[in-house]
């Protein structure tokens, strides 16, 4: 099978959490990381006393000097049927100038063309190696084949791939093959903009040359903590097909914040050297970007990951303590 050169370059820009560049020191211990971790979550979020949920997605009101943002956090995936609907949002929609969706990579074709030259950046076994699955340890072996089978996939795709990528790799075709869509509800949302005349824009882009280069540096140790990631993070997908997508579309955010934390590319971070801190800067350029929407008159929409949006001093804490006022709208 001949995998397209922009899915190819789509699963290794996968890593874009992940390949921080790795300091010379010796990194610290791997640590275990559940699969959801327990997080405070957001004083914001805390506060709110809804009383009767309105249908659709759950949805906040911010607002400060007269604008008015309205949030809808995103859970991807989600089933690519998944129907939903929200009176509220078509509401805002018809009054929004602006939609605001998550930041947009960018990498200008010498980097694409070098990254594939040079065996994808490092993130590629040399040439005559092992093929990945003779070279994972018996049980991770054991899962990958599992998972890969279920995605209906041969090993052939993902033999010449590091742990890491060809994880991520692999979870994306199991989500493909399972109808689950990474790009929803962004791009549904899209659709709604673009058919009601609303301008459809980034929060911001990043330059991918640097990830590109430094994704090669991950320990051995380090890869295969990332692919035990995200086989856990397919394992749980394949587990609940529809269980995310049915509560995160009734706005029942207690159930979707009991399952859904980060995605397996930001658990990988927080394993690297300066991950931490490549989230927090990830968190604070999302939260600079509504303030700025907040800076001008009218009604924006933007769609935020709910891992950015609810824990402890994410965006709605951010947006809080600039002097926003954040509430749950009325129906």
């Amino acid at each position: 099978m001949v995998r397209p050169l922009s899915a190819l370059i789509g699963a290794a820009l996968a890593l874009t959490v992940l390949t921080v560049p790795v300091s010379a020191q010796t990194p610290p211990p791997l640590q275990t990381v559940e699969l959801f971790p327990q997080d405070p979550g957001s004083a914001v979020v805390e506060a709110l006393q809804v009383v009767a949920r309105p249908p659709g997605p759950a949805l906040w009101l911010v607002e400060k000097g007269g604008a008015k943002l309205y949030v809808i956090g995103s859970a991807p995936p989600l089933p690519h049927q998944l129907k939903w609907d929200s009176p509220r949002l078509n509401r805002a929609m018809d009054q929004a100038s602006l939609v605001l969706i998550p930041p947009e990579a960018s990498v200008g074709p010498l980097q694409v063309t070098k990254f594939f030259l040079t065996g994808g950046g490092g993130v590629r076994y040399r040439p005559f190696s092992k093929n990945l699955e003779e070279r994972l340890p018996a049980d991770l072996k054991a899962r990958f084949v599992s998972a890969r089978e279920r995605a209906g996939r041969t090993a052939v795709p993902y033999k010449d791939w590091k742990p890491a990528v060809a994880g991520f790799i692999l979870l994306s075709d199991f989500r493909q093959a399972a109808g689950l869509s990474e790009a929803k509800p962004v791009s549904t949302i899209e659709r709604m903009a673009k058919t009601k005349g609303v301008k459809v824009k980034a929060m911001s882009q990043y330059r991918l040359g640097p990830i590109l280069a430094s994704a090669g540096k991950l320990s051995d140790e380090a890869n295969l903590a990332c692919l035990r990631d995200a086989l856990t993070e397919l394992e749980y997908d394949g587990a609940h097909p529809t269980d995310m997508g049915t509560d995160w579309a009734n706005g029942d955010l207690a159930s979707v914040r009991a399952r859904y934390s980060s995605s397996a590319a930001q658990r990988c971070v927080m394993r690297a050297p300066g991950g931490p801190a490549l989230l927090a800067q990830q968190i604070g350029q999302s939260a600079d970007a509504l303030n700025e929407a907040l800076n001008r008159p009218g009604v924006t929409i933007a769609v935020v990951d709910l891992a950015f949006l609810l824990p402890s001093n994410g965006v709605l804490d951010r947006l809080k303590a600039s002097g926003a006022t954040i509430t749950s709208p009325a129906d």
